[in-house]
């Protein structure tokens, strides 16, 4: 499994008492009593298909699967839903990936086309457009690149996400701003941009909220196998 942040498994962690820390990055448990590896790769396609390589290269594995946030896209989605894919669309590129929904059978609310997006989706407004023109209920940013290590491996893929955000829910932040000088979204910059104004900071608020919400449903729909 791959995941972008720590904090997106941080209920998953605590609730294993067979976790184990291989490395910093890099986390073993037990699922529905299956051996899994657990890597945090860092924000974007780029750092979750350098994640999957290397589990590719360092462990004989039977599946790659990546697990986290998304936004929501349509509208019969809430805040904490599960959403297991049936395909990834990488929209830069407009490749399509086909999932394997029973590799890691998790209970679900959605399901449908998840498509990996360059940037935070943060605009009602963009929500709906990406919706009408993708067909794709959620949107995340690293599923495309763990869904292209698979592919290459020939390895079976899945992709398993928690909603963090409706989509008649806009976050007046600008994400770009939150970036490091090496492209990586921070928590601090976050804080400082959802600071400036007072919408800003009830809309941060709100999406703290959600990401608490989304975090404890996806570590209860992996603890539930």
């Amino acid at each position: 499994m791959v995941a972008a942040f720590r904090w997106e498994v941080r209920p998953l962690l605590r609730r294993d008492v067979a976790v184990k820390r291989l490395r910093s990055d890099l986390y073993s448990l037990c699922l529905a009593g299956k051996p899994v590896l657990l890597a945090i790769s860092g924000m974007g396609i780029e750092n979750s298909f350098r994640a999957a390589q290397a589990l590719l290269r360092d462990f004989p594995l039977r599946g790659l699967v990546t697990v986290g946030f998304a936004g929501a896209l349509s509208e019969t989605l809430d805040i904490g839903d599960i959403v297991v894919a049936d395909s990834v669309v990488e929209e830069s590129t407009q490749e399509r990936f086909d999932c394997r929904q029973d590799l890691l059978p998790v209970k679900f609310v959605g399901q449908g086309s998840l498509l990996c997006v360059p940037e935070v989706v943060s605009a009602a407004g963009d929500k709906k457009r990406l919706n009408q023109k993708w067909g794709a209920v959620a949107a995340d940013m690293e599923s495309a690149g763990v869904a292209r290590a698979a592919a290459s491996a020939g390895l079976a893929f899945c992709a398993i996400k928690s909603i963090t955000d409706s989509s008649q829910q806009t976050i007046s932040i600008d994400f770009r701003r939150c970036r490091s000088e090496h492209g990586i979204l921070t928590s601090g910059r976050i804080l400082r941009e959802g600071i400036r104004t007072r919408q800003a900071a009830s809309d941060l608020w709100r999406l703290a909220q959600g990401a608490r919400r989304a975090a404890g449903s996806l570590a209860t729909a992996l603890y539930a196998l």
